[in-house]
């Protein structure tokens, strides 16, 4: 019996372990989400290849998947370049969750400014933006460093959160 409340209290110590992220890690994770969002902000992504994995991947917020570094890097570019040329993005509150020592779920809420689909040019019924979207990133930690994973943007819709059954009060 002293084993099995001992083997116990040891998996649960080490379960709150790996939920506790050292403040290193975090505050290395919160740089590696400036400098993405510095690219969103300046629309310059060339530099990406400093805080991706080579296989990240990303879902954009109308389902487009991208895959692999290059493609990711590109897509993100190419549009950019073309419906948000002149749009503002403004980073808001970030979350960092800790999975294991070397897998971490961030959570990024981003101010984005109208644009006009698909090619940036406002025909008077294409207007999106001018709210907030909701980024889920999964980082690694690959040789002491954090690097995006994969990501996945999602706008947040005004008239659905009025309704979040987890926010309404019971």
């Amino acid at each position: 019996m002293k084993t099995l409340v001992l083997s116990l209290a040891l998996l649960l110590g080490a379960n709150r372990a790996f939920a506790q992220m050292p403040a290193a890690d975090e505050a290395a994770i919160r740089k590696v989400v400036q400098q993405m969002t510095a690219n969103y902000t300046d629309h310059k992504f060339s530099d990406m290849a400093v805080y991706t994995t080579p296989d990240v991947s990303w879902v954009n917020i109308v389902g487009m998947w991208w895959r692999g570094r290059a493609d990711v890097q590109l897509a993100h570019q190419r549009i950019f370049d073309s419906i948000f040329t002149g749009v503002s993005f403004k980073p808001g509150d970030v979350t960092v969750r800790s999975i294991t020592p070397d897998v971490a779920v961030v959570n990024l809420y981003c101010a984005v400014g109208a644009y006009y689909p698909p090619d940036g040019v406002n025909r008077g019924t294409n207007k999106m933006g001018d709210d907030q979207d909701l980024l889920t990133l999964v980082m690694v930690k690959k040789k002491g460093k954090w690097l995006l994973t994969a990501g996945q943007n999602t706008v947040v819709s005004a008239t659905a959160a009025a309704n979040d059954p987890v926010a309404v009060k019971r």
